[in-house]
């Protein structure tokens, strides 16, 4: 654990520490990196020297080609004989490299030129062989007669004046007038102690390169090392003089926290006022709706009953109200009365406060929303269209969603009254997507102002001018979002307003 005491000194050698470390991290991948990138070039070195062998051996042979051709003309006329025999002289006579000559042979292996093999000039060559016992010969006719821009032979064959056999690299070519197979080669260690002169030029580069990179790294490190040891110096005088004002203000904040719990306290009091005064104003919005949707419930009824009055009177006054009659209005009468009384029922169930949740059915929710304001959205010959393909299930309290989607009936309902829609209609369309409800109430009342859109979920913004509340769709996000763990948005569509609501699937 770090203590109090120990903290400058940590400050003080904490940035020391680092710079070393990443000092001798970016040193040792310098190193690494330089050493890599010699056996690379070591290895690249090789390849483009062993090309530039090759390149030298095939034009060393198109020379001796460009040459016979030439003095195959120039001595055009003259005796065949004696003009080979002058060839071959210059043949025998041309070097190159260290120890680099000419051989040539005929498409019989016999040997025509070598400057070192005299005494085997016109022998067949057809089983002789190399250090290793291959028939280099017949290699040497048959890669010139296979390619006719020649080709390599890699075979064993001792230098001139010495006996012990070394590997070489062999270029052979067919000159087609003579029927002569032209050979040049080189020796693979005058190409390997060239490789290891220039090899070692490298590493002494690298090397000389590498050091270059470590005094500028010690160098460096010393001079972080000391600017770091100054800045940290400061550091610890300015933390101690941070100490001792903290110390100050620790004082001061100790006072203040006595007087914070007390102002939390008040604040969550006043929040809590705040929210139950909008609950009482959602509340008391509610049953003005819910009073209007009686009325409209109870409308057709209660004409029903009065008729039933007028016929009773009417028919006492001509002689005709006998038994009979009067029973046959009285059930219907009863009829009317008890389907108000449940209308009654209906809207005490709807609006009693659920104390648990329950798994329900989305559907049977929508439709009683749908029963409660179907009297008033007839009223408004309103058009309602609600569709679904399967019934889907969530836990929730149904009463508090059949709420949210009554409120946005109405909400709809109050658009085209707004609006003066003819031919109004409202849809309610019941899917599932992936693990979620999805509900979607849609109009074609003309949708929402776009300056109201982003604050339609606030409390106390409505689009009724002079008569919401502006607390409806609050207090329906406030259901959907904390009780029933959904979301409930809305946008424009292409006739109106678009409201979906998304609930999660029973699991």
């Amino acid at each position: 654990m770090i203590t109090e005491r120990a903290l400058p000194r940590l400050i003080t050698l904490t940035p020391i520490v680092t710079i070393l470390a990443f000092a001798s991290v970016m040193i040792y991948g310098i190193i690494t990196s330089q050493y890599e990138n010699f056996a690379k070039e070591s290895a690249q070195l090789e390849e483009e020297y062993l090309k530039d062998q090759k390149r030298l051996l095939q034009e060393e042979n198109e020379k001796i080609h460009a040459y016979i051709a030439y003095h195959r003309d120039l001595l055009q006329g003259e005796d065949p004989l004696k003009a080979k025999k002058q060839i071959i002289g210059w043949i025998e006579s041309v070097r190159y490299g260290v120890d680099g000559y000419v051989w040539v042979h005929d498409a019989a292996h016999r040997l025509v030129a070598h400057p070192f093999r005299q005494e085997s000039i016109g022998r067949d060559d057809t089983n002789n062989t190399d250090a290793t016992g291959a028939l280099i010969f017949r290699s040497f006719i048959d890669t010139a007669q296979l390619l006719p821009e020649g080709g390599f032979v890699e075979y064993y064959w001792a230098r001139p004046g010495v006996e012990t056999p070394a590997k070489k690299i062999g270029f052979l070519k067919l000159e087609p007038q003579y029927g002569w197979v032209i050979g040049t080669g080189v020796y693979v260690d005058d190409i390997v102690e060239e490789l290891a002169k220039r090899k070692s030029h490298m590493e002494a580069q690298t090397d000389a390169y590498v050091q270059g990179v470590l005094l500028i790294a010690v160098f460096l490190t010393a001079v972080f090392g000391v600017v770091s040891y100054v800045i940290s110096g400061a550091m610890v005088r300015v933390l101690s003089a941070y100490k001792e004002s903290v110390a100050l203000k620790e004082h001061s904040l100790t006072q203040l926290n006595a007087s914070l719990s007390l102002r939390i306290e008040a604040a969550l009091e006043e929040a809590k006022a705040k929210d139950q005064a909008l609950l009482h104003q959602s509340r008391l919005a509610q049953m003005g709706e819910m009073m209007s949707l009686i009325a409209h419930q109870w409308r057709q009824p209660l004409s029903e009953v009065l008729g039933i009055f007028m016929e009773l009177e009417t028919a006492a006054r001509f002689g005709k109200a006998d038994q009979y009659y009067i029973e046959k209005e009285a059930k219907e009468g009863d009829r009317l009365i008890r389907y108000m009384s449940e209308t009654i029922d209906d809207f005490r169930n709807f609006f009693k406060p659920e104390s648990s949740k329950k798994r329900f059915c989305i559907q049977e929710a929508c439709q009683e929303a749908l029963t409660l304001a179907h009297a008033s959205l007839k009223h408004q010959h309103i058009e309602v269209l609600f569709s679904y393909t399967q019934n889907l299930w969530v836990v929730g309290y149904p009463s508090a969603f059949a709420q949210v989607v009554l409120n946005v009936l109405q909400n709809a309902k109050d658009a085209h009254a707004h609006q003066g829609t003819k031919a109004p209609w409202i849809k309610i369309d019941v899917v599932r997507e992936a693990e979620q409800v999805c509900v979607r109430l849609s109009d074609n009342a003309g949708g929402v102002d776009k300056e109201v859109m982003g604050r339609l979920f606030e409390p106390y913004v409505t689009t009724k001018k002079g008569s919401g509340t502006g607390l409806g769709l609050y207090m329906a996000k406030m259901i959907v979002e904390k009780h029933l763990g959904g979301s409930i948005e809305v946008a424009n569509g292409e006739e109106g307003a678009v409201f979906t609501l998304r609930i999660p699937c029973e699991r």
